[in-house]
């Protein structure tokens, strides 16, 4: 069977990180195993390249347990009941094999070939009830020859066991239920489990055999054909995935903000991945990083760099058996300090792009992943990318409405459509500009507000300031602020109309007069006084870090602002800059110079009356001498 990369690593590396092998020993062992099919593990026995005792200490450390030579294996006899503990088809699947069991304290011994599989405790603890799994390590060939004599009774199964320790190793299994598969001790006899166990032998012939490619076998009765067993492998695989997005979706998708999604799909992970001990996303945009592991006393760390980068240049994630010595993270220090062991990410993509890193590892156990559970975390992230990237453009929805509503208490609607847009050009950062400002204000609002109950009061100014606004806004008008009984306006800010500003300032003045005499105290309208002055003011977003407020100041504010306060009752006052930037048709009285505090020459106020329809502009061809007859 030729060996995935990923196993090929996990051999390779360890060997090569306590100088046991070179690159130059590894390329042998790697030439014989394309030639002859097989393991890494045995090629490298085989040619001798390596021996047993250093190859299984090595492996015996590395997974912090014992390990037990070929020939010591040869020699252990197996009891029926132990041998029956576990199926023949699972143990081939995860080549292992058990060896003892002890009912008093249900702790059941195996003996399995490196790199072990993650699934290995788990899956046994669930079909044999055993409390404890001890597992030893051996290799590929010793294991397998354990396989043959105790299942399938062929009691010459340790002959093909090189002094070294290398053998012949059996191919997967195929795709099944393991509980199916015949274990010792059931109708076939001997003989015929022997035939059986036949077809599912690739022979790993010695070095001085034919180096002639090895005999095709042909499937006994009742076993699935090669492509057969790919087909259902591929339609449970599929089938799989299936029922995991669909779990997926139903614990994550109740979720309504991004946060807490997260948080789910992050707790969702240890359920649907085993061997998880810690999960992260990793969010490119803003660099957010939200980590979770299963148990809640556990130290959380940042994800390696160099994990996440290999996760986004992946095309269906990374994963790594033992991080401590695969060279494409180079010790990393992240995952040193940590101890990582065990690596799985997959990246996260919606629209055509790269947002993020869906990320597992384990502390405690090499191997901890497989490619199964590497498809499934795959799954999973395709899941949450999806729902993470719904979330992102519904919490953009639910912003911009905020957003709408937000400036429409300020701003006209053509200009909150231009704002959200993005087609103006807004600068809060501090600019100087021409404006047209407007105040207003009741007249005698101190003596009326001291005639009324201060809910009056309140009423009473919200009806005002209700028809105040609105005469702003229908003009295209800025809000700028409230100042007790006082409205201040702006034209020209945060987005810019020379030809219309100050026309359109006056108008909501002229409407803002007519208003508030539908604002009745107590039987008898309001009255008021408005201000209006063009000319440059400082634009910007003032205040401190906790309280900022967009806002016009300058000389030309206060100008406005002192107007307002000498015009009389329901008089709208503009100066000379104002009726020339509104150009011709507006009808105003001048009154005397007066002077204003902040200003040292007088200023000449005029009386607004009306606004008529501008002149049509002159055409050219108007200008032109009449032809002759």
């Amino acid at each position: 069977m030729a060996a995935s990369r990923d196993s090929d690593a996990v051999i390779a590396n360890p060997l090569k990180a306590s100088g046991l092998i070179d690159s130059a020993g590894l390329d042998k062992a790697r030439k014989y195993q394309a030639q002859q099919g097989g393991l890494l593990s045995e090629a490298l026995l085989r040619l001798n390249l390596i021996k047993e005792n250093d190859f299984l200490k090595t492996f015996a450390e590395l997974y912090a347990t014992r390990f037990v030579k070929a020939d010591k294996l040869k020699g252990l006899k197996l009891e029926g009941p132990v041998v029956e503990l576990v199926s023949v088809r699972l143990c081939e699947r995860m080549r292992m094999c058990p060896i003892r069991y002890d009912t008093d304290t249900k702790e059941l011994h195996v003996v399995a070939a490196v790199p072990l599989s993650s699934n290995l405790e788990p899956e046994v603890k669930k079909l044999t009830g055993a409390k404890i799994i001890t597992v030893y390590v051996a290799t590929a060939g010793a294991v397998d020859a354990m396989l043959r004599r105790w299942h399938y009774a062929e009691n010459d199964a340790f002959d093909g066991v090189t002094p070294n320790g290398a053998g012949r190793v059996r191919s997967p299994a195929p795709i099944g239920d393991d509980t199916a598969t015949e274990p010792r001790g059931v109708q076939a006899n001997a003989s015929d489990r022997t035939e059986s166990a036949k077809t599912l032998v690739v022979a790993l012939e010695d070095t001085a055999a034919s180096q002639g490619p090895p005999a095709t076998l042909t499937p006994a009765p009742g076993v699935a054909s090669t492509s057969d067993a790919q087909t259902i492998a591929a339609l449970r695989k599929e089938n799989a995935r299936y029922r995991i997005a669909q779990e997926f979706h139903r614990l994550v998708a109740q979720e309504r903000t991004r946060e807490a999604m997260v948080e789910r799909i992050l707790k969702v992970v240890f359920e649907l991945v085993p061997g998880a001990e810690s999960s992260a996303i990793w969010i490119s945009a803003t660099g957010e990083l939200q980590t979770r592991t299963r148990q809640p006393n556990a130290k959380q760390s940042d994800v390696p760099r160099s994990v996440i980068d290999q996760a986004v240049m992946s095309a269906n994630g990374v994963l790594v058996h033992n991080a401590l010595v695969d060279e494409r993270f180079d010790r990393s220090k992240s995952m040193m300090l940590r101890g990582v062991q065990s690596v799985m990410a997959v990246p996260l993509r919606a629209r055509s792009r790269t947002f993020g890193v869906l990320y597992v590892d384990s502390v405690s156990h090499v191997a901890a992943f497989s490619d199964e559970e590497l498809a499934t975390l795959d799954s999973i992230g395709a899941q949450a990318s999806l729902l993470l990237d719904n979330a992102e453009l519904i919490a953009k929805v639910q912003q911009e409405a905020e957003n709408r509503v937000n400036l429409s208490r300020f701003l006209s609607a053509a200009a909150v459509e231009e704002v959200l847009s993005g087609a103006g050009n807004i600068k809060l950062d501090g600019t100087s500009h021409e404006v047209t400002v407007l105040f207003a204000d009741i007249r005698g609002f101190t003596t009326l507000s001291s005639e009324l109950k201060p809910e009056e009061v309140v009423e009473f100014l919200n009806r005002f300031f209700e028809e105040m606004v609105e005469a702003v806004l229908n003009h295209k008008g800025t809000i700028d602020k409230f100042i007790g009984d006082c409205i201040m306006a702006l034209w020209g800010a945060p987005q810019p109309n020379p030809a219309e500003d100050a026309r359109n300032a006056m108008a909501a003045a002229l409407s803002m007069v007519q208003r508030s005499k539908r604002v009745q105290v107590r039987g008898r309208p309001i009255e008021m006084g408005v201000g209006i002055n063009t000319g440059q003011a400082v634009l910007g977003c003032i205040g401190s870090k906790r309280r900022l407020e967009y806002t016009a100041i300058g000389s030309s504010v206060n100008l406005g602002a002192r107007l307002c306060g000498i015009a009389k009752p329901n008089e709208v006052l503009v100066t000379a800059d104002t009726l020339m930037h509104a150009g011709p048709g507006v009808y105003a009285d001048a009154n005397e110079p007066v002077l204003v505090k902040g200003i040292d020459t007088p200023i000449v106020p005029y009386t607004l009356r009306g606004l008529g329809q501008r002149p049509a502009p002159i055409q050219l061809s108007q200008l032109a001498p009449a032809k002759k007859k």
